[in-house]
């Protein structure tokens, strides 16, 4: 026989209750002796019931024959043959032990047969108790019993309570950002999964990341001769397509500025629509699973209250919780792209004179010089000649091939800057070496006698033919430097890193709202609704707790001797304030399907559930003790403290636990009656404890073998250890009566 459930039926005090039938699991009887045999089909019901495992009858007095000699203190109807009979004869009882000391009077007169009875509706001592009793050669006993309770102290157990109220409903304790640290972690995007951009923003990116790209491949152009030469030049529309550039980056910019705003609208104020938003570049929001946004708030929200954080200040950081993780919009990151603009590449100024105007004094020595090195006539004149029209060609050169605004600027606009800058040193420079040859031959012929040869003036043929290649290369290598060192300054002042960069940051921000704000819009709107309505629901609690709670365990009237002289134990209080806590989860649970339906909770709701959940917590405690109210705690550890304590404090438990069958018990009958008592059939002995002591015990080194004793019965509920001792009726002293008859 396994019994999971005891129900305690009193014939004492009311009829017979038709609905007997419907009773299920052990049930324990309480009736008188003088109406037993009225009861009869009462019993019947019960025993006859399909869902009943046993049933156990206390029957309370004397029969009664009319003759006092006869010894009959109990007349039964046959119904009872099928259940176990315990016979009171007084409720009170006598301390006694069989055979070896006299009876004497019960210090606690009121407390024998209620602690009997609470005994009893612990299923696992009922079952044992009814297996005894089948031992037993009688149709009744007489119970014997023998307990110490470790129930906390009414007083104590009213100051645990107030001062747990007090502590759950408490407003002193400053928010905490953990709360919000869980939620934004568990509501934070995976990765950069909604960052691609598509759609119009997309196209503008690419048409500005392929124009600043051309202009940087016109750029590392300009520094080869392709720049001078051939019919593709970078120079010949190279400011257009700077500018070009420009416009493509604050176009992009102008695009991303809109796709904000219309991401910032939608959020806001729900304008423009979500497919407004999606066909300019970013993707569909994600849906929210409120399914799972409920069951992490809720595991949150858990073990905030574990940290035993109050109701009103979880109830706070919720809504704090709700502020920050609805939509905030994107109006920062729309003013960070409005600063930005408008965006332009401007063109630089390239060099005014890409040959350097200090080249030409080169220029003019060089052209001098070789006219005078060769010598007059034709190869010293033409020579310097030819050397200055290749001055003057660079020149001319580097000038039509200078990038402008828009175009270079050609040939024919800078046709006479070329001959006033490059052309008129060079000529000059051949016009002093021409001088100089002519003053030079004369002066020899006024002295010799004999004109000049060109062959007898300057150098040989061969070293002429030296010189000369050596200041043509010398004149190329000048418009090369110069025109490198031109496009190098060009270069440094062109802004296109900047706008490169400028592009990345308007990529950044534009992924960051969308994987920040807009790719997770609906699932934190979710949290914003489900934070909300857990709030609401923990201050309703709250305040139902602050009214309702102190109408629990109140502490019975007491003078100023009596009243607690001691500070409520720390292991009392843990297990109050964790009844209270999980008291209060359960008043919340109607919150969590309402959060993942995205729904709200009716006013009152919740505090109708907590009134009704701390009404059922107050019953039990007052049926089966504070040990076995374990259903409305998640954590074992508090009461096992205290069972600690309770154990540690009181020897009498180890007394009770190792009683014997001849020992001191309080026998539920008074020193007249014991004589109905048959001694000699042996008696049954039941001892008993809470499954929790077990576990305390099994950790204690000194005490541990009573946790592996199989004589002990280690029941799931009350507070009581002990044992019972069951000594059977004389079989004179009990009648089988049919129903009514005497």
């Amino acid at each position: 026989m396994n019994t999971s459930e005891v129900v305690l039926v009193d014939l004492r005090i009311q009829p017979p209750d038709p609905r007997l039938r419907e009773v299920a699991g052990g049930v324990v009887v309480l009736d008188h002796a003088g109406s037993l045999v009225d009861h009869a089909e009462a019993y019947l019901s019960l025993i006859g019931g399909d869902m009943v495992t046993a049933v156990v009858c206390v029957v309370v007095g004397e029969a009664g024959t009319g003759n006092p000699l006869d010894g009959v203190v109990l007349a039964m109807p046959p119904a009872l043959r099928h259940a176990t009979v315990l016979w009171v004869g007084d409720p009170s009882g006598v301390d006694w032990a069989p055979g070896s000391a006299p009876p004497r009077p019960v210090e606690h007169r009121d407390e024998a047969l209620d602690r009997l009875v609470t005994a009893l509706r612990v299923p696992a001592l009922f079952d044992q108790v009814v297996a005894t009793a089948d031992e037993l050669p009688a149709a009744a006993a007489n119970p014997g019993i023998r307990v110490v309770s470790s129930a906390a102290d009414p007083r104590e157990l009213a100051e645990a309570r107030a001062a747990a109220v007090r502590s759950l409903c408490g407003t002193d304790h400053p928010p905490s950002q953990e709360l919000g640290a869980a939620i934004r972690q568990s509501s934070a995007p995976a990765g950069r999964d909604g960052a691609v951009l598509t759609g119009g923003v997309a196209a503008a990116k690419t048409d500005a990341v392929r124009r600043l790209g051309h202009v940087a491949g016109l750029a590392r152009v300009l520094r080869t001769p392709r720049a001078l030469f051939g019919s593709q030049r970078p120079t010949a529309q190279l400011g257009t397509h700077v500018a070009w550039a420009g416009q493509a980056v604050e176009n992009y910019r102008r695009v991303v500025a809109e796709l904000l705003h219309r991401m910032d609208g939608h959020i806001q104020v729900g304008r423009p629509s979500v497919e407004e938003v999606v066909e300019l570049g970013v993707q569909h929001p994600r849906e929210a699973d409120s399914a799972e946004i409920a069951a992490d708030l809720r595991t949150a929200v858990d073990a905030r209250l574990a940290g035993q954080v109050p109701l009103p200040v979880l109830a706070q950081e919720l809504r704090l919780v709700a502020a920050n993780s609805g939509p905030q919009g994107c109006t920062a990151a729309l003013d960070d792209v409005s600063r930005r603009g408008p965006l332009a590449l401007a063109m630089p100024g390239f060099r005014r004179w890409p040959l350097p105007l200090p080249a030409l004094p080169l220029e003019f020595l060089a052209c001098g010089l070789l006219t005078v090195l060769l010598g007059p006539g034709a190869p010293g004149w033409g020579t310097g000649l030819l050397l200055a029209l290749l001055w003057f060609g660079a020149g001319w050169l580097l000038l039509a091939r200078r990038p402008g605004q828009a175009v270079e600027d050609g040939f024919a606009a800078t046709a006479a800057p070329a001959v006033l800058a490059y052309g008129l040193p060079a000529v000059l420079g051949v016009a002093a070496g021409v001088v100089v040859t002519l003053v030079v031959a004369d002066r020899v012929a006024m002295f010799s006698g004999e004109l000049l040869t060109s062959e007898q003036f300057g150098l040989s043929s061969t070293t002429g033919v030296v010189v000369a290649v050596v200041l043509f290369l010398l004149t190329a290598a000048v418009a090369a430097l110069s025109w490198r060192s031109a496009v190098r300054a060009w270069r440094g002042e062109l802004r296109l890193v900047e706008l490169e960069n400028a592009v990345a940051d308007l990529t950044r921000i534009a992924e960051d709202v969308a994987v920040r704000e807009w790719q997770p819009m609906r699932r934190r709107l979710a949290i914003a609704a489900a934070a909300t309505e857990v709030a609401g629901g923990l201050e309703e609690i709250a305040q139902t707790l602050r009214e309702a709670g102190n109408r629990l365990f109140i502490a019975p009237p007491s003078d100023v001797d009596s009243a607690v002289v001691r500070p409520v134990p720390q292991e009392l209080y843990a297990v109050v304030r964790g009844d209270l806590t999980d008291v209060c989860r359960g008043a919340l649970d109607p919150a969590w399907p309402a959060a993942a339906n995205a729904i709200r909770t009716a006013e009152g709701v919740y505090a109708q559930r907590l009134d009704r959940l701390l009404g059922e917590y107050g019953a039990e405690v007052r049926r089966h003790g504070l040990m076995a109210a374990g259903r409305f705690s998640r954590d074992h550890a508090p009461r096992d403290a205290l069972m600690a304590r309770m154990w540690s404090e009181s020897p009498e438990a180890l007394l009770a636990l190792r009683t014997e069958a001849t020992g001191d018990m309080t026998q539920l009958c008074r020193s007249g009656q014991l004589g109905y008592l048959s001694t000699s059939a042996g008696a049954g002995l039941v001892r008993f404890g809470p499954a929790r002591l077990r576990r305390v015990l099994e950790h204690d080194g000194v005490h541990s073998g009573l946790a592996a004793d199989p004589g002990i019965t280690w029941g799931e509920g009350g507070d009581l250890v002990g044992a019972v001792r069951l000594l059977p009726l004389r079989p004179e002293s009990v009648r089988q009566v049919l129903g009514g008859d005497r």
